[in-house]
């Protein structure tokens, strides 16, 4: 299968944090890569908080910044998102997040395409909007927040005049707040560690492995036992058996959930230690396999324990379960790079 050209994140600038100045475009699958200490990290952890700070207070804090320091990031809209936008009277096809900071707080920016729709600042606890009115409101810390951008009472004299523009920017706010928060962000690493064996509490289906896989036995019990995700759980078994896992399964055993498996020398094992390699093989191939559709998979030191010829299986499952995901990943070793022969890959460097 060919991997579908789906960008989320389109575009991604960064200045002042560790001193870094960087700014490039990316792809379905983009890998970052770059010497120890060159921020690769960092860029990770910068896109997390954004999308944390739809849904919570704007944490950019425990960086080190040299001067003022901002991130842009550009978003890919939806159809139904541009018809919406069309709607009220702001037609696009990209929304641009901006966040500065400096000693005293936030400014944050709201642009659709390369119209500017909202500036607000977050200041010493008080929260105001500077474009397309200068206005108190209640809380402009979290980001897109149509409920925080309440003009505070000493205020709506002032908005009266503007009432009309400013409803139509809040309602800007919350279509492309209701995209954001309905994507699917998951942040997976620096390693990944966990039992092969659960007591399997939680029940519910889940999307997301954990950050370092401490879901990912239950999420595989659940696919194992959904028979609408059958031809997934044959391609998954094929591939583990070409490296040596043949009879790969989870479920139950025991009174546990586990995982089960015979290894090269014919040995079986169930609900033992994983090594791990396969450890991190399995985080990958299974946050893709149940990932929401659209989203984005942030993967930190993506490479852990991997070694040469294993980025080939993993090329496999990328090119089959990309589709309508998007696939950040940072990595540490040139072969994993090589390896990854594919189309519509972005590999970016940080000098």
């Amino acid at each position: 299968m060919l991997l579908w050209p789906f960008v989320l994140i389109a575009r991604l600038s960064i200045k002042g944090f560790y001193g870094v100045n960087i700014g490039f475009d990316l792809g379905p699958l983009t890998v970052i890569t770059g010497p120890p200490g060159s921020g690769k990290t960092m860029i990770i952890e910068l896109l997390w908080r954004v999308f944390k700070g739809v849904r919570d207070r704007v944490n950019l804090d425990g960086f080190t910044r040299v001067g003022d320091a901002r991130i842009d990031m550009t978003i890919t809209l939806d159809e139904w998102v541009k018809r919406k936008l069309e709607e009220v009277g702001y037609p696009g096809d990209s929304v641009t997040i901006s966040i500065g900071v400096d000693e005293g707080g936030y400014v944050q920016a709201i642009k659709i395409d390369n119209k500017e729709i909202i500036v607000t600042e977050y200041r010493n606890s008080l929260s105001r909007v500077k474009y397309p009115m200068d206005v108190d409101v209640a809380d402009t810390s979290i980001l897109l927040n149509p409920d925080g951008l309440t003009p505070k009472e000493q205020a709506l004299q002032l908005v009266g005049s503007a009432s009309e523009d400013f409803e139509a920017t809040l309602s800007v706010i919350k279509i492309l707040r209701d995209f954001i928060i309905g994507l699917g962000v998951y942040r997976i690493g620096p390693y990944i560690d966990f039992r092969g064996r659960s007591r399997g509490t939680d029940e519910r289906y889940m999307d997301f492995i954990g950050e370092h896989g401490d879901n990912l036995v239950e999420v595989l019990s659940q696919l194992f036992t959904d028979p609408r995700r059958d031809p997934d759980i044959r391609f998954l078994r094929k591939v583990l058996s070409e490296l040596g896992f043949r009879n790969f399964r989870a479920g139950w055993y025991g009174g546990e959930l586990v995982l089960s498996y015979v290894d090269k020398r014919g040995l079986v094992h169930i609900g033992d230690e994983l090594p791990c390699h396969m450890k991190t093989m399995l985080a990958l191939i299974t946050q893709l396999m149940v990932a929401r559709r659209p989203s984005v998979i942030l993967f930190e030191n993506a490479d852990y324990c991997l070694s040469e010829g294993l980025g080939q299986a993993i090329t496999k499952f990328l090119g089959n379960y990309i589709d309508g995901r998007q696939l950040i990943m940072e990595v540490r070793n040139k072969w994993f790079i090589d390896e990854m022969k594919m189309p519509h890959v972005v590999l970016y460097n940080v000098a």
